[in-house]
């Protein structure tokens, strides 16, 4: 395959690497680096201020462009951004796709427009690919916009989305399960089909730090350790965990349950929920059966996950689950719900148990039945690790990505 001329537009890029605070970069940082090492240009099109630290990037010639919108005050353009605010709830659409237009204009030809799907950039990308002859390919799908609805997601026609998903030409999904879901925001009539002739299924990767860690020699396993992983709100099943702590017999036996996690959302009445939840597992449990962790490092992430036998990731809805898969990498069984992106892995390698999402009663049952003495749960996770490192490593997801910009391409 030749060489390409990528343009990277990605707010994402620099916000990730600044969160992380790791010299390698965050997942997208690396995962644009080992396109341009298969020998591509990608040229890096940011809109976010912090770009600090940019000439350190492995990404071949680099060049950023930060929308001039200072330029864009002429009458019609403000008129564009009144009717995009309007139509996508999202202002300055129109005057972000002119100044792309003429960033393209003035750096030449462009195999490949490389945008994430969520708002802002998705629908800035599809916006310019309609005023200009270079093919969007939308990716890193890393939410869907959906309520809940009696502890389900019920999906919400967003414009912005809609718009967005129907005039990429590729759109990789980060799982099946996504897949799946993007005809909800197609729109009426007979988009849904077309839509889906569009989609691929192309996993995250993870980083460089994590991938080197799961090939060092960890800790053992603690017997009858159970961690629940994931962010403490509605969507991750963090109340469902605690009810069915009090449901298993693991409990009564003694197991040790711990929870890494923060609070992510100021919701009274979920917090008011959680803490009932935890003060009636305290009174269930002994005194050292529950440890809160709150929210913990990437380094202790996985100090965690190689001391528990265990990890139950019960989310309502999840449209990947990065959780499982480390989870997986270091060689621990699982137990998820069908609502999770990632759940085929765990029926594929028998590595843990899939349950309904939203079911106490069932997840407890699972607990039990994985954390037994002499289930293959935990032999299986271990040779699962072995089969499933090399395919989430930023070369081998960027191996794959590089064939979806050369079919658009040609």
């Amino acid at each position: 395959m030749h060489a390409l001329r990528i343009a990277l537009l990605c707010r994402w890029y620099w916000e990730e690497n600044r969160r992380t605070g790791t010299a390698a970069g965050g997942m997208a940082q690396q995962l644009a680096e080992a396109v341009a090492a298969l020998g591509h240009e990608v040229v890096v099109l940011s809109q976010s201020p912090h770009v600090a630290g940019l000439e350190q990037a492995r990404i071949g010639k680099l060049e950023v462009w930060l929308t001039p919108r200072e330029k864009r005050r002429d009458f019609f353009t403000a008129i564009g951004d009144k009717l995009a605010k309007q139509l996508y709830r999202h202002r300055k659409v129109f005057s972000d796709a002119l100044g792309l237009r003429d960033f393209f204009a003035r750096k030449g030809f462009f195999n490949v427009l490389w945008a994430q799907s969520e708002e802002p950039d998705g629908l800035v990308a599809a916006v310019a690919a309609q005023r200009m002859p270079v093919p969007p390919i939308l990716t890193q799908i890393h939410s869907l916009r959906y309520r809940f609805s009696a502890g389900f997601p019920i999906f919400t026609e967003r414009p912005a989305l809609g718009l967005a998903f129907r005039h990429a030409s590729r759109i990789i999904a980060n799982s099946e399960l996504v897949a799946g879901c993007l005809s909800n925001y197609a729109g009426p009539g007979g988009a849904g089909a077309s839509l889906q002739g569009k989609v691929r299924v192309v996993h995250p990767n993870l980083q460089h730090e994590f991938l080197r860690a799961a090939t060092e020699r960890g800790i053992a396993a603690e017997p009858r350790r159970i961690l629940f992983f994931g962010a403490l709100n509605e969507k991750k099943g963090a109340l469902i965990f605690m009810d069915a702590i009090q449901k298993s017999q693991a409990a009564k036996s003694g197991a040790i349950f711990v929870v890494a996690g923060g609070l992510t959302e100021k919701n009274s009445r979920f917090i008011s929920r959680w803490n009932e939840s935890v003060a009636a597992a305290r009174r269930l449990l002994g005194t050292n059966q529950l440890e809160l962790l709150g929210k913990i490092s990437s380094d202790q992430v996985i100090q965690q996950i190689r001391r528990a036998s265990l990890i139950v990731i019960p989310s309502l809805f999840d449209e990947f689950s990065r959780a499982l898969v480390e989870s997986l990498i270091l060689g621990r069984p699982v137990i998820t719900t069908r609502c999770v992106g990632t759940w085929p892995m765990i029926e594929t390698y028998k590595c843990g148990l899939v349950v309904e999402p939203n079911n106490f009663s069932a997840l407890a049952a699972a607990i039990d039945e994985v954390s037994r003495p002499g289930a293959p749960y935990a032999g299986n996770a271990e040779e699962a690790s072995r089969h499933l490192l090399p395919e989430f490593s930023p070369e081998s997801i960027a191996l794959q990505l590089t064939r979806h910009f050369h079919e658009i391409a040609h």
